[in-house]
């Protein structure tokens, strides 16, 4: 009878320890949003040995596209890949939580090294005896829950972070085509200030116009060149930033292949709200009401109060016998009912509710304002490249041929140059707001803005 007490109790020990929920899953990671939803990103996989591995890229070389940019940014992140490791905690999190708490084995020896007819062994009282606590109220079940919700909102986490890393990509990859393009309108400011002044020269030196002409050639040029190198700084500026999405500090592309010059009517304001349901930002917050309803539910439970039992055998020296020994205890909830906690979790739900709200309100105010830019910039676009730039252009070549000719100065030709250049100018910053834009509100509302249906109007 001893020795099947004993192994009852061993039994029950391995049968406890080895109650515990099964390996990760993916169920954290929420499915991605429409844009970039085809690209691969960088995410933790756990081996058979429990080893996490992501996955790995090489440094894009050559000719880069958008798309080349996007996936390499998303696959190389640094702080995607932080992000991913934060997924996979919170997953070993709910795992943790749905454990049963582990039994304690208790050794008391009594009656024994005293006085009298105690001061020897043989009247020692032995007990080894197992306690177990049993959780009441499906107390483990809901904080199980509540740890997977938090692992499903660090899902969302993710995929806000995973949409972050393509919006500031692409921004990226725009302004470093508007800074090659700025670079190339420099250029040809420089050069042809350097055929002015070459001109200016040779009319001073042959007595036709005031030497005061060459000087104000001088300035001119100096300006262009210091643009020049201002350019050139800008736009290595720019490759080291739009390398720094996928880790690299030392780019190793040549150039882009992207067209900043392309681009399409807006849809409707109407058409773009009604895409917000897909924005990450917002949909995050139903993982969150359904945490905060769920801690609502815990706090109620752990009003009741957990039992700890406790069974084992008891051993008598002196008399050579053995006897079994149970116990039970149970606090008493006289004082402490919780009643905080409850409080504070309903007001902390209240409180999801309210920003959540606010959260809706922050998205569409800055849909707003990002489709206004985006109309604005299309707006000035589309006028200064078919209506200002084609009248600076003739305006130019008129008072080059005049300044040939010699019926005006240089410092006619210079004006005329500078507001064809500024004109350029404007048309590449306005492109480059357009572009900007575009990418802002397809990050609010999580879908490229082509899939909206709309009468697109391609502009060359």
């Amino acid at each position: 009878m001893h020795r099947r007490v004993k192994y009852a109790l061993i039994l029950l020990i391995i049968t406890i320890s080895g109650c515990a929920p099964g390996p990760f899953e993916d169920s954290s990671w929420p499915a991605p949003r429409p844009l970039g939803r085809d690209l691969e990103a960088v995410r933790l996989y756990q081996l058979p040995d429990g080893t996490m591995i992501s996955s790995t890229i090489q440094e894009p070389k050559g000719t880069l596209s958008l798309r080349q940019a996007i996936t390499a940014a998303l696959l190389g992140s640094p702080d995607l890949a932080a992000t991913s490791y934060e997924v996979r905690a919170r997953e070993a999190e709910a795992l943790q939580a749905g454990l049963i708490p582990n039994p304690k084995l208790e050794v008391e020896l009594e009656n024994f090294a005293g006085s009298g007819e105690f001061s020897d062994f043989d009247t020692l009282e032995t007990t080894l005896a197992l306690s177990q606590v049993v959780e009441l109220g499906g107390k483990r079940i809901k904080r199980q829950r509540i740890a997977e919700y938090e692992a499903r909102i660090a899902g969302w986490e993710y995929e806000i972070r995973r949409i972050d890393v393509l919006s500031k990509t692409a921004a990226d990859y725009v302004s470093l085509l508007a800074a090659h393009r700025q670079q190339r309108i420099a250029f040809e400011t420089l050069e042809l200030a350097q055929r002015v002044f070459d001109a200016v020269d040779e009319r001073v030196d042959a007595g036709k116009v005031s030497p005061l002409e060459r000087i104000k050639a001088g300035v001119e040029l100096a300006q262009s060149q210091l643009d020049r190198e201002q350019s050139l700084l800008a736009v290595a500026a720019a490759r080291i930033r739009l390398a720094s999405n996928w880790g690299s500090t030392n780019p190793s592309f040549e150039n882009l292949s992207g067209d900043l010059d392309k681009t399409d009517s807006p849809p409707t304001f109407d058409k773009v709200v009604a895409r917000v349901v897909q924005n990450p930002d917002l949909a995050r917050w139903a993982a969150e009401a359904s945490l905060r309803q769920a801690e609502v539910t815990l706090a109620l439970a752990q009003r009741i109060p957990d039992i700890t039992v406790t069974g084992g055998l008891r051993r008598f020296n002196e008399l050579d016998e053995t006897a079994f020994v149970a116990g039970l205890s149970l606090p008493l909830p006289v004082f402490d009912q919780n009643q905080g906690n409850i409080r504070a979790a309903r007001l902390r739900a209240i409180q999801g509710g309210r920003l959540e709200e606010a959260a809706r309100v922050q998205i569409h105010t800055a849909i707003a304002e990002a489709f206004q830019i985006l109309e604005a910039a299309f707006i000035s676009v589309q006028t200064t490249r078919n209506q200002i730039l084609p009248s600076a252009v003739l305006a130019f070549e008129a008072t080059e041929e005049a300044f040939r000719q010699g019926k005006i100065g240089s410092l006619d030709l210079f004006d005329s140059e500078r507001t064809l250049f500024d004109v350029r100018r404007q048309l590449t910053e306005s492109l480059t707001t357009y572009h900007l834009a575009v990418i802002a509100l397809e990050r609010l509302i999580g879908a490229p803005l082509h899939e909206i249906d709309q009468t697109q109007r391609s502009e060359q």
